[in-house]
């Protein structure tokens, strides 16, 4: 029981570490020793759980494509009353989503089209995020916000989320959130806030005109 432990244990820190090896130099560059260094092993025991660096590859892909958030918990901290605080509120929250995604972003960008077989779990701006953005404005002005425009805004607002924690990942030690990526998240999103308010703004005084 305690060696199937180990092995699984193995298996996992050889996932993680090939994780952040593809993100950081891309499939070409990335070799098995790389792999094995920053798992703590030989390339013999990365060879032992895995055929090739393609089929590593793959098993990456398969483990840590999904893109998850609570809904509820956003929704909680949502006060559906001022549309900057909120706005605000979701930047902050999708932010530290994506950048406990980052890795496996940098891999869709770096190298998803490459691989066929990858294509299907690309994604770079994630279908929850738009829709439950979607889903804010419509609730918000449901009478006068036409489902086009929240879909339209929703994509650029969480596509300037996205931009923001590739660009601040550009810091040294990219698996920490450290305060200084986060002063400068908040920065740069604040201005991302106040531009797509203004727009939801303008878009609800001509649909009331």
């Amino acid at each position: 029981m305690a060696v199937k432990k180990s092995s699984e244990q193995t298996h996992e820190k050889i996932l993680e570490s090939a994780l952040i090896v593809f993100s950081e130099k891309g499939y070409s560059s990335a070799t098995i020793r790389d792999i094995s260094t920053k798992a703590g092993c030989n390339s013999v025991t990365v060879f032992r759980h895995f055929e090739d660096k393609m089929s590593l590859f793959l098993q990456v892909i398969e483990r840590y494509h999904t893109f998850t958030f609570d809904r509820e918990e956003l929704d909680a901290r949502m006060g559906y009353l001022n549309l900057h605080k909120d706005f605000r509120t979701m930047a902050s929250y999708f932010f530290d989503r994506i950048y406990q995604h980052i890795h496996i972003l940098r891999i869709f960008i770096n190298d998803g089209h490459i691989f066929e077989p990858i294509l299907k779990y690309i994604w770079f701006v994630p279908d929850e995020m738009k829709n439950f953005v979607e889903g804010y404005l419509l609730s918000m002005y449901p009478d006068r916000m036409p489902q086009g425009e929240a879909v339209l805004l929703s994509e650029m607002f969480c596509s300037f989320v996205v931009r923001t924690c590739l660009r601040i990942n550009v810091h040294d030690g990219i698996d920490e959130n450290s305060h200084q990526i986060a002063a400068d998240a908040k920065k740069t999103m604040d201005q991302s806030v106040n531009m797509i308010v203004s727009m939801v703004l303008m878009r609800i005084r001509e649909q009331g005109a």
